[in-house]
């Protein structure tokens, strides 16, 4: 089983040309989270796994309608 990597680091943007922001690169297993992204929760309870949300608003969809299907079907047995 493949491992989920999260990584979250701090960057500063440029002051010259917006003032101080602080904002931060979101990386799962190295492929950067980058435009649409409109909220990122990480709930992290002491008795449990941490658990990643990641809310967006996509440009585009690729499903494959199958996989979706299969997927819900898994869902629903658990």
């Amino acid at each position: 089983m493949k491992l989920l990597k999260v990584e979250i680091k701090k960057r500063i943007t440029d002051v010259e040309m917006n003032g101080y922001s602080f904002e931060y690169d979101v990386k799962i297993n190295g492929h950067k989270l980058d435009r649409g992204v409109t909220d990122i929760k990480l709930d992290m309870n002491a008795a449990d796994k941490p658990r990643l949300t990641i809310n967006c608003v996509p440009d585009a969809l690729d499903i494959d309608v199958e996989a979706l299907l299969d997927a819900l079907k898994f869902n629903d047995q658990n």
